[in-house]
């Protein structure tokens, strides 16, 4: 395999690990580190990474159990580790060839740098591959059915020609890379942003149901305060004038073919990870840190 780009040993400017077989749980695996990092998954006998994780706690053991969920007997439960599923059906289909490099740079050690710098792994990654890795984002491959989490004890595996699953769906392709360092601008990553508004004024706008949004204060941006996604954005905004008060801007992307969460947490990470490489860090409030904004 090529060993540049998404596979390279300082991907990303990070130091990663030899690649390791995800099989050889009582060997090579033994060998990761105990630390809070970072995680790849990629297959023998398919391009592209299979998967992208982060841990606040060992990586060895959060590896260890996605290797266990997907060498297991059966499609094991969307926990302990949600990717498993997933993975299990690419095992049950391609066969086991499964290899993982692992990084724990120091940044991870803080869950909020550490998901951000999981983001901009990911919206690399897609911007290269034009799709995401495939069990990133609660998906399953083609043919498969999803297994529950187990308190609702489903257990998923090959589909029945009467069965369907919506996790098949196509996934959303990266967005365009396009006036990357102008957050607030109303192009910002190649996407028609609508006009700012105060969120005190917000029932004043009509927003869409499905689109993605950003919060960013005037005089404070770059970073912005917070990027998501939703169905129901006017709700959302409610919720969030609460937290981050009514002075605060925000803008919004009308996307209706954005139809499935998967989607908009798609280019959500793509917008959150693009952030964080040209601004060095997250919006000031990703990932449940509301009580930065008391520094503002």
């Amino acid at each position: 395999m090529n060993e540049t780009g998404f596979y390279g040993d300082d991907w990303l400017g990070i130091e990663w690990s030899p690649w390791l077989s995800l099989a050889r749980a009582d060997g090579d695996l033994g060998t990761i580190s105990s630390d809070p990092g970072l995680y790849r998954v990629r297959h023998q006998e398919r391009d592209g990474l299979e998967y992208i994780g982060e841990t606040g706690r060992s990586t060895r053991g959060r590896v260890g159990s996605l290797a266990r969920g997907t060498y297991a007997e059966e499609m094991p439960y969307r926990d302990p580790h949600t990717a498993a599923p997933c993975l299990w059906a690419v095992h049950d289909r391609y066969g086991p060839e499964f290899e993982v490099s692992y990084a724990v740079p120091s940044e991870a050690k803080d869950k909020q740098e550490r998901k951000a710098i999981e983001a901009a792994l990911i919206a690399v990654a897609r911007r290269e591959m034009g799709e995401s890795p495939t069990a990133n984002f609660g998906r399953i491959i083609d043919g498969y059915k999803q297994s529950s989490y187990s308190k609702d004890e489903i257990v998923g595996g090959p589909l029945s020609e009467d069965e369907t699953e919506s996790n098949t769906e196509n996934g959303r392709g990266p967005v365009p890379w396009e006036n990357v360092n102008e957050v607030t601008g109303s192009n910002w990553m190649g996407l028609e942003w609508s006009e700012p508004y105060f969120l005190k004024n917000r029932l004043a706008v009509d927003p869409p149901d499905n689109g993605l949004y950003r919060i960013w204060y005037g005089s404070n941006s770059p970073p912005l305060a917070y990027i998501g996604e939703s169905s129901n954005i006017s709700s959302r905004l409610y919720n969030h004038e609460k937290t981050f008060g009514g002075d605060a801007l925000f803008s919004y992307v009308n996307r209706p073919e954005l139809d499935a969460a998967h989607k908009r947490q798609e280019i959500e990470t793509d917008l959150i990870g693009v952030h964080y490489l040209e601004n060095g860090e997250a919006p000031i409030a990703q990932f449940g840190y509301e009580e930065q904004l008391q520094e503002i």
